[in-house]
C-alpha cells in the first residue's frame, strides 16, 4: 500500500510552498488508494508552539485534506533514543564531547578558509573505556552518525532521476543534540520506517539531507522510501518565495477572503500539469483522479498573485454554490457592519456576486447596502454641479414606487429627465452620490433595488 506523509515544523504559520508538498502528498496518495499521514515535527522546543500546530491543523483541514494518522514527534522521544542507542551500540554513531565552543571555531577557521566545514572526527576513535570515563565526569555530549569514509550515496529522485553525493561533503553528523532532543534527521528516518512511508515528497531544499538519512536507514536495516524533491516555488521576480512578495501563507489568504477550492486548485497546478486534465479549473476529487508525480515539471513553478486573484474570482463568480457564498461571506460582512439580516444577505449575493473577486473586496463593494457613506472627493465636486431639486424630485418618485426595481427606476430618470431637461447622466450621478457617496461601484439600480425603500429616502433626504 502506498503510504505518504506531510511532517510540517509548528514554527510558524503554514508556508504555500509546504501546503503545496501537503497537496501533492495528499493527491499521491488518494490516487494510489493508499494512506496519507500527518506528523507534526517538534523537536525544535525552543520554536514549536501549540499555537502554529493549532494553526497548521486548521488550515489543512480548511484545504480540505484529511488525514488517516496523526502522529507528534514530541511523544515519541523514548523511541528515538532506544534508536540512538542501537546505533551506538552496533558502531554506527559514537559520542562526541567536543566542546560547543572548539566546533564553532574550527567552523570559523574552515569558512575563513573558503572551505565548507566537516567535523575532524575528533572523538570517534576514543575507546570503550575513554568513553565510559568521559560520560561519568565530563556529563555533557553529542551523539554523532559514523559517517564511511569516500562513500558515494545514489538514489533515484521520482522528478529529477538519479542523484549522487560525496559523504566526504559533509562527514560525521549530529543526530542527539547534548540536552537529549534528536535531530530532524535521524528521527525523519525512525519515524518513516516505522510508520511505513513509501514515497516521501518534498522540497528540493531535503535534497542534501537524503544521503545523510539513507546512511541511517541502512545502518538500521530498514528499507529506504523512494524519494521525490520538488522544485522551489519562485515569486514572479523570480526569487525564492518570500515574505518580500507579499502574501505568502495559508492562514494570509484565508483571512483575506480567498476560498479554500480556489487555493487549493492554484497550488496543485503550481508545477503540476497533465494532457488529461487540460484546463485551469480542477476540482478535488478530479486532482485525485489525474495526479501523476511523473507530471510535476522540474522546473520552478512562479506564484502568481494577479493569477490566484483571478482565480478566486471564477470561483465566486461561477463555482461556489449561493448557499456556500452565503457561509462564506458572512463572517467577513458580520465583523465589518455587525449583524445582519440573512434573507438580505442573499438577496445582494444573487445581485452582485459577480462584482468582486474576494470575501474581503466584497466588504467594501458591499458597504452602501450596510451603511452610509459620506461623499469623497470625486463625488464631492460633481456634487457641486447638482441643484438640489434633483434629490426632492428623486424622493417624490421613489416615493410613489410600491415597490423599486431596477426597470422602474429607470423609468424614474426618464420621468425627471423630460421634466427638467436634465442629462440622465447627471441624475444617475445625484442619486449614486446620495446612496453611496462614490462615483463608482456596483450599479446604482441594483443598490437601490435592494435596499430598504425607507433607508434609500432617508439617504436622499440628506441632501436637500
Amino acid at each position: 500500500m502506498v503510504r505518504t506523509r506531510f511532517a510540517p515544523s509548528p514554527t510558524g504559520y503554514m508556508h504555500l510552498g509546504n501546503a503545496r508538498t501537503g497537496i501533492f502528498s495528499y493527491l499521491f496518495a488518494r490516487h494510489h488508494n493508499g494512506s496519507f499521514i500527518l506528523r507534526i515535527e517538534d523537536t525544535d522546543r525552543e520554536r514549536s508552539t501549540k499555537e502554529f500546530e493549532d494553526s497548521i491543523l486548521e488550515d489543512l483541514k480548511w484545504l480540505g485534506i484529511e488525514w488517516d494518522e496523526f502522529y507528534r514527534q514530541s511523544e515519541r522521544f523514548d523511541i528515538y533514543k532506544e534508536y540512538a542507542k542501537k546505533l551506538v551500540e552496533s558502531g554506527h554513531a559514537y559520542y562526541c564531547f567536543c566542546k560547543e565552543e572548539d566546533i564553532e571555531k574550527q567552523r570559523e577557521e574552515a569558512y575563513a578558509q573558503g572551505k565548507a566545514y566537516r567535523y575532524p572526527g575528533t572523538c570517534r576513535h576514543l575507546s570503550k573505556e575513554e568513553v565510559e570515563d568521559r560520560l561519568r565526569n565530563d556529563g555533557s555530549y553529542v551523539i554523532r552518525f559514523k559517517v564511511p569514509d569516500g562513500r558515494v550515496v545514489s538514489f533515484d529522485d521520482l522528478i529529477r532521476g538519479n542523484i549522487s553525493i560525496n559523504v566526504d561533503d559533509f562527514g560525521d553528523f549530529v543526530i542527539v543534540r547534548s540536552d537529549g532532543s534528536p535531530v530532524y534527521n535521524f528521527v525523519v528516518v525512525i519515524d518513516d520506517a516505522l510508520m511505513k512511508i513509501t514515497h516521501v515528497i518534498r522540497g528540493e531544499d531535503h535534497i542534501s539531507n537524503t544521503p545523510k538519512q539513507i546512511l541511517i536507514y541502512e545502518a538500521l536495516g530498514f528499507k529506504p522510501p523512494e524519494f521525490a524533491h520538488l522544485p522551489v516555488i519562485l515569486g514572479e521576480d523570480r526569487t525564492k518565495l518570500s515574505k518580500r512578495h507579499g502574501g505568502v501563507s495559508v492562514r494570509f489568504y484565508k483571512e483575506n477572503g480567498y476560498c479554500p477550492e480556489a487555493l487549493f486548485n492554484y497550488l496543485c497546478l503550481l508545477g503540476w500539469s497533465s494532457e488529461k486534465v487540460g484546463k485551469e479549473i480542477i476540482s478535488k476529487e478530479e486532482a485525485v483522479k489525474y495526479f501523476d508525480i511523473k507530471d510535476i515539471n522540474l522546473s520552478p513553478a512562479v506564484f502568481s498573485h494577479d493569477k490566484l486573484y483571478w482565480l478566486n474570482g471564477v470561483y465566486i463568480r461561477e463555482i461556489l454554490s449561493e448557499d456556500r457564498l452565503l457561509e462564506d461571506l458572512l463572517p467577513f460582512i458580520e465583523k465589518a457592519y455587525k449583524k445582519v439580516d440573512i434573507d438580505y444577505l442573499r438577496k445582494i449575493i444573487k445581485a452582485t456576486r459577480k462584482e468582486y473577486n474576494t470575501y474581503l473586496e466584497a466588504v467594501e463593494k458591499l458597504r452602501p447596502f450596510f451603511e452610509h457613506k459620506e461623499p469623497d472627493e470625486a463625488a464631492k465636486e460633481e456634487l457641486s454641479k447638482i441643484d438640489k431639486s434633483v434629490f426632492e424630485l428623486l424622493i417624490k418618485e421613489i416615493s410613489a414606487l410600491e415597490q423599486i426595481t431596477p426597470e422602474n427606476l429607470k423609468a424614474v430618470v426618464k420621468n425627471i429627465q423630460k421634466s427638467t431637461g436634465l442629462k440622465p447622466k447627471d441624475i444617475w450621478h445625484a442619486l449614486r452620490i446620495a446612496i453611496t457617496g462614490s462615483l463608482e461601484g456596483i450599479a446604482i439600480d441594483v443598490i437601490v433595488s435592494i435596499l430598504p425603500k425607507e433607508e434609500t429616502l432617508r439617504r436622499l433626504s440628506k441632501f436637500v
